[in-house]
């Protein structure tokens, strides 16, 4: 017979792990340990609970909301509005530099000393583009020497300090 060349090793040592494995998959369908266990009854991790705004805040303090726009770019609150209106004086400011770009042009300025003096450190510096409203002032041009800012006193020109 032609199906029957011999056994060889190699045939006997599949044989036996063909079996182990076939053994080894009854075992865990229908083995002694049955179904797999359940979750442990008992308490999870506990959900930290987010207090409800609406309860814990008047209505007034969202005034903000309903005051502007809220798709606008410009959209700050009243009071950083009214605060920044107030300071229409250009003392202690001290133009840092310009960049021109282009038409792009833009200029950096210090701010007072006396903020400094507050508890800051470095006195903060501002960057600031022709065109925008900044401190109360419209910036109206930047050139490589100086910026010049329309106010309620009219217009102001803030160089470079010497």
């Amino acid at each position: 017979m032609i199906w029957r060349r011999g056994y060889n090793l190699w045939h006997l040592i599949l044989l036996v792990v063909n079996c182990l494995l076939l053994l080894a998959i009854a075992h865990i369908w229908w083995g002694e340990n049955g179904a797999p266990v359940a979750s442990r009854p008992g308490k999870g991790p506990e959900l930290p609970k987010a207090p409800l705004l609406r309860d814990q805040q008047p209505i007034s303090a969202f005034q903000v909301v309903a005051a502007k726009d809220l798709f606008s770019q410009d959209r700050n609150a009243p009071a950083v509005e009214q605060a920044a209106k107030v300071e229409t004086t250009l003392e202690g400011r001290t133009l840092l530099g310009t960049m021109i770009i282009g038409t792009e042009r833009v200029a950096l300025i210090s701010s007072k000393p006396g903020a400094a003096a507050r508890g800051r450190q470095e006195p903060q510096i501002d960057v600031v583009h022709q065109g925008e409203e900044w401190e109360g002032f419209k910036i109206l041009g930047i050139s490589s020497e100086s910026v010049v800012l329309e106010g309620k006193d009219g217009k102001k020109i803030l160089n470079f300090p010497e």
